[in-house]
């Protein structure tokens, strides 16, 4: 088996050579290329940023049916509650709790 030094030492050599051929071909440019690779270089990373920056508002779900208390009904409900806090970011238990609690509305002594 090859050995992480080995492996390690490999890319490195790589990744210097292949750094050094960049080096080399933009030196050798004209001023007036590098201007423009320049520029479009820039103007990616601006694009690259507004992707992480500009991030859309994260999708809201509405809040799932009462639990009407039919038994055969619990697994799907809790799924769909669980769904429902990750969703919208609630994350607090006691906030969890009080909102499916508020949501029970049927069973043998409600």
């Amino acid at each position: 088996m090859i050995s992480l030094a080995v492996i390690t030492a490999f890319l490195t050599t790589i990744i210097t050579l292949f750094f050094h051929s960049i080096s080399d071909a933009w030196t050798s440019l004209k001023t007036e290329t590098k201007e423009v690779y320049a520029t479009n270089i820039q103007n990616f990373i601006k694009e690259v940023k507004k992707d992480f920056t500009d991030k859309p508002a994260k999708r809201r779900m509405k809040e799932p049916d009462d639990f009407e208390g039919n038994p055969d009904e619990v697994r799907a409900w809790c799924r769909r509650m669980t769904l429902f806090f990750q969703s919208n970011d609630i994350s607090k238990e006691w906030e969890r709790i009080e909102m499916a609690l508020g949501k029970i509305k049927g069973g043998k002594d409600n």
